[in-house]
């Protein structure tokens, strides 16, 4: 949650700039929006808001240590607004460069400076989240709510974190009563139908709760384009193109060896994380957004040995900045089995964990889950099921060509047999059994998906055949029984 570059006087040189950097910026070239901002900025050194947009640009091209120091420079030049580019640096630390304890003091200094910032408030609360501090994190998402009575993803977030056991809770009528009101924006308004579903699923009221979801999900559909199988096949077929094209260096980086876990969203990948990186000789990169930014062929661009090897160069610069040397580390975000041709080009030596779950269970997960336009299967249950298949084909031609460091694991059989499950993934990876992977749930690290509250517990069977309870309202699945 930033803040769009700044406005700038329309008769300037500097507006110019400006333009053609916004103009760059918002076709996807970033990179060129922050270095045509580097390469002017000596005309403009007293320009506050001149160091603000350059800090901006840099931060999309993944500069972060030099978007801060220009968002601090832009601040020593007295900045209109100083709390907005303090929150812009704590996200820098929370989503980029992994440091909690930096972005919440970030977010503290915001609020130093205006007490009713909500986007501070939320993000800060989403750090104490993140770090599973729930009474500190409830804290801030009721400051919104009270500073804003119709903040619907207050109320989202305050729910997440909320165990009901009653429909008639409090925190559940108040919901109910803002929906009620006809001045809500739709935007509220889906949160809060999402936060409703949550509620009623914690109280097995399943029919309320899908009706809550199916409103949400209808919504949120409004707001982007339909999800087409066709032209996610097309996609699929241009990340082939990377089988065509020669392997990059196959030196291991000084971080050590890339252990990407991919597969489904909601399959069990932010568990499997939890559990390895409780192992000594595994650091956790979390979901890192690398080379879903940086994606050539999501770009238009053809796959080439220059391409790979300028990745994984600029990749290990990435991961250099973020993650301790180890002899593994992990980088968790699952829609990298899409790339999976493209990242194996680049890091030869990457290893890759691929997580599934029964197909109406994880459709569901996804389903009970607001996501935005990157995912817009995610609005129908039939869609998302197809979606899994078309994964699913393109996993088998992965596999064809990198079997040997693709291990796929199943999220039921990783929460049945924990221990049985982790020594042969350990084994795999060559690495010793440590039994503190199986207390994966005591870590303090900061975890920064919709699975936080989960993998702060020991593990737990409800999930599986969650799909039974909305058996009435689920297309039937062509798999065996189960």
């Amino acid at each position: 949650m930033t803040s769009e570059p700044h406005s700038l006087p329309q008769f300037s040189q500097l507006a110019q700039l400006d333009q053609a950097a916004q103009q760059a910026w918002r076709q996807g070239h970033s990179r060129y929006a922050a270095d045509l901002y580097q390469a002017n900025l000596h005309q403009f050194k007293q320009h506050a808001g001149a160091w603000y947009n350059c800090a901006f640009y840099l931060r999309h091209a993944g500069d972060f240590q030099l978007a801060i120091e220009h968002y601090q420079h832009a601040l020593q030049l007295g900045i209109d607004s100083p709390e907005e580019v303090w929150l812009n640096i704590g996200v820098i630390y929370n989503e980029g460069l992994l440091d909690n304890q930096a972005a919440s003091a970030a977010f503290s200094q915001a609020l130093v400076l205006r007490q009713d910032y909500l986007p501070a408030l939320l993000n800060l609360g989403n750090c104490h989240e993140q770090q599973g501090d729930r009474s500190a994190a409830a804290a801030c998402f009721r400051k919104v709510i009270e500073l804003e009575p119709s903040h619907g993803y207050g109320f989202a977030r305050l729910a997440d974190i909320t165990k009901f056991s009653v429909t008639n809770d409090p925190l559940i009528e108040a919901m109910q009563q803002l929906l009620t009101q006809p001045d809500v924006a739709q935007d509220d308004r889906i949160d809060v139908l999402f936060a409703l579903g949550k509620a009623h699923d914690d109280c097995a009221d399943y029919a309320a709760a899908f009706n809550y979801y199916r409103q949400a999900n209808a919504l949120n559909a409004q707001r982007m384009s339909p999800w087409q199988a066709a032209q996610q096949q097309t996609f699929a077929q241009a990340q082939k193109q990377w089988l065509e094209v020669e392997s990059a260096d196959n030196s291991v980086g000084a971080q050590g060896i890339p252990v990407f876990i991919c597969g489904m969203f909601r399959s069990g990948s932010t568990l499997l994380e939890q559990m390895l990186g409780a192992h000594s000789e595994v650091s956790t990169g979390g979901e890192l957004d690398f080379f879903a930014r940086f994606d050539p062929v999501h770009r238009g661009q053809t796959a080439t040995n220059t391409l790979a090897r300028q990745l994984a160069a600029d990749y290990r610069n990435f991961v250099s900045e973020r993650l301790p040397a180890q002899r593994y580390f992990t980088d968790k975000r699952p829609d990298n089995i899409w790339r999976l041709g493209l990242i194996k080009r680049a890091l030869p030596q990457a290893k890759f964990i691929v997580t599934q779950r029964h197909p109406l269970d994880n459709a569901l997960s996804v389903y009970f889950t607001r996501l935005g336009a990157g995912m817009n299967y995610a609005n129908s249950i039939s869609d998302t099921l197809a979606f899994i298949e078309q994964q699913q084909q393109l996993l088998s031609d992965w596999q064809l060509e990198f079997g040997a460091d693709i291990y796929v694991i199943d999220y039921e059989q990783v929460v049945q047999q924990p221990e049985q499950q982790l020594r042969a993934l350990l084994e795999w990876l060559d690495l010793p059994w440590e039994a503190a992977c199986l207390d994966f749930h005591q870590r303090r690290n900061s975890v920064r998906t919709a699975s936080v509250w989960q993998v702060r517990q020991p593990l737990y069977t409800r999930s599986i055949q969650r799909y039974k309870n909305y058996a009435e309202f689920l297309p039937q699945w062509p798999g065996p029984a189960q």
